[in-house]
């Protein structure tokens, strides 16, 4: 099998051998295992996303992690531990949402200002050092903050953040592979641009996409958490692992120390997850990336 399929079902096949092979395999099961959760979390969650185990005119202490709650419940009778598997459908939603929106916009960019360079290239380059300045956190929650509080608007705001990313490395990789044999021969053949750029430089570039799907992805984990923080992306009581952050910070002082760790312990878990398949990739095809 040659061109673009060969090199995807290539890619696939390296995902068990060669550098960094565990990294990618650990970085698999675990958003594997969230994705499930997901899926499945009408039938793993002993409660819905905003019900309560005890009435709502009743006026509860939060309980810790027992047989019948084993992540504890809220100050609200919420049981973590529901909340946790449903705030797993938010997150992972917003957060391919925005990679895959960033990588959609970013990708054909970098490809065409790296391949035709020039006043365009400069042009794009100067567009996306610019945002690429602005740090992460305070841009997304400016984008959020204008367009509203929702997932959809949130994965907006985080694919903005991200767009440069994907930008920088492709055109980075397409300056270099434009200099190739292989592409001059294209060119000399007299193929269309579009066809070198999508049957010749752009599979060759693939790799490279991989990677910093995987590496935004493990950003927008936590710039999402710090969005749901502020409440740009759910209202309370619909279940996000960083909204679940704030409200359970009023309690820490008690000793109510669940509410936050089980939450925070999903972020960092999946977090993990995505950076272990991102650096996985990176350590298969020798790419550096720039964090």
């Amino acid at each position: 099998m040659t061109g673009r399929g060969g090199r995807l079902v290539g890619a696939l096949a390296g995902l068990a051998r060669g550098p960094g092979a565990g990294m990618r395999l650990a970085g698999l099961a675990i958003v594997a295992a969230f994705a499930t959760i997901a899926v499945l979390a009408p039938w793993i969650a002993p409660y819905g996303p905003e019900e309560t185990s005890v009435p709502a005119s009743l006026a509860v202490e939060p309980q810790p992690p027992s047989r019948e709650h084993p992540m504890g419940t809220t100050e609200l009778g919420f049981d973590v531990f529901s909340r946790i598997v449903w705030g797993s459908r938010v997150v992972l939603y917003v957060v391919a949402l925005s990679a895959l929106m960033a990588m959609a916009a970013g990708v054909p960019l970098g490809l065409v200002s790296g391949y035709y360079g020039g006043p365009l290239d400069r042009a794009l380059s100067m567009v996306m050092d610019s945002i690429y300045a602005f740090p992460g956190i305070v841009l997304a929650l400016a984008v959020a903050s204008v367009l509203g509080p929702s997932p959809e608007n949130a994965a907006i705001s985080l694919s903005v953040v991200y767009v440069p990313t994907f930008f920088r490395m492709v055109r980075g990789q397409v300056l270099e592979v434009r200099e190739s044999l292989y592409i001059e021969a294209a060119r000399a053949l007299g193929y269309p641009d579009r066809v070198v750029m999508l049957g010749h430089v752009l599979p060759n570039v693939a790799p490279t996409i991989l990677v910093v799907f995987g590496l935004a992805a493990t950003d927008a984990i936590l710039t999402e958490a710090g969005l749901a923080f502020f409440g740009l992306t759910v209202s309370y009581p619909q279940p996000d692992w960083g909204l679940d952050l704030r409200v359970g910070l009023r309690h820490v002082a008690d000793g109510v120390w669940w509410t936050t760790f089980f939450p925070g312990l999903a972020i960092t878990l999946l977090a993990l997850g995505f950076a272990l398949i991102g650096e996985g990739f990176g350590e298969r095809y020798a790419i550096r990336t720039e964090r």
